[in-house]
């Protein structure tokens, strides 16, 4: 038997590198291929998955949107006060359901453009003045006789009545911590009250020319008590409500929020900081 030359041996060894070579990029390129392609389709379905998802979310948000529109109309045809399914908020409305007290202050730039009430020697929000310009108007018709004795004070005036009445406290003895409390029963603190905002007025009449409970009891309390919603005003402070409000009763002030507001607070009985808490309204 022949031998295979050293030669030879290098041949095969060569031809078999070549031929392995050859056969691993032919792998190589399977893999390489057979992977685009997978590829390829998972994107093709994420795209038929996207524009499925797409289309529904729009048929869903067209669906909601005429509901909403067949309950609109629905309740248009009811007939039924807005008041007694709740109060749709708008943001063109939102001016005159600020809420300020002893946690919200107002900001020291706010600045109201400010209307005179004939004969009272006070000022409003101009936006306020037509509803009770109409109010008072209508209480004189019926032999009534309001006095706005409080409307617009500024922050500064606001800071000078509490410390006054802080003051007196202290006089009688209280200490000033004590003085504080009991100031803060009656008056809205430093940086807060409904006045600096202009959409409050105090009224008594000219038989009672106090700002105590026994206006309550005249006839101009009872029928502002009872009316006043009509025109977009509320009793602001009203017994039952001291915990929440922060302020004790007081029957002749009475703030602006608007008709719809008005009488929704009016139906549900609700005061300012209760109908924030429902609304989510709450910073």
């Amino acid at each position: 038997m022949s031998r295979k030359k050293p030669e030879d041996r290098r041949v095969v060894r060569t031809r078999r590198t070549v031929i392995y070579t050859f056969l691993l990029i032919l792998i190589f390129m399977y893999i390489s291929a057979h992977a685009q392609l997978e590829e390829e389709r998972a994107q093709a379905l994420q795209a038929e998955t996207l524009e499925t998802g797409n289309a529904a979310q729009a048929g869903l948000a067209a669906g909601q949107e005429e509901n909403g529109e067949q309950v609109m109309e629905q309740e248009k045809g009811d007939g039924k006060a807005e008041g007694q399914e709740g109060l749709i908020l708008n943001p063109e409305d939102m001016w005159c359901l600020i809420l300020t007290n002893a946690q919200y202050p107002i900001p020291e730039d706010y600045l109201p453009v400010l209307k005179e009430v004939p004969g009272q020697g006070q000022s409003v929000d101009e936006r306020i003045y037509d509803p009770l310009m109409e109010m008072l108007s209508d209480m004189k018709e019926q032999g009534l006789s309001p006095v706005v004795c409080s409307g617009y004070r500024t922050l500064d005036k606001q800071e000078m009545l509490f410390n006054r009445k802080v003051s007196a406290y202290v006089k009688q003895g209280y200490s000033m911590e004590e003085a504080n409390q009991m100031a803060r029963r009656l008056l809205s603190i430093p940086g807060s009250g409904e006045h600096c905002l202009g959409l409050a007025v105090d009224i008594y009449c000219e038989s009672y020319q106090k700002l105590e409970a026994g206006f309550a009891d005249t006839k101009e309390g009872k029928w502002l008590r009872e009316n006043c919603w009509d025109y977009g005003f509320i009793l602001r402070y009203d017994q039952g409500k001291e915990e929440l409000t922060g302020i004790d009763y007081e029957p002749w002030h009475f703030r602006y929020v608007g008709k719809a507001a008005a009488q929704y607070l009016k139906e549900t009985g609700m005061c300012l900081e209760e109908f924030y808490i429902e609304e989510s309204l709450y910073g």
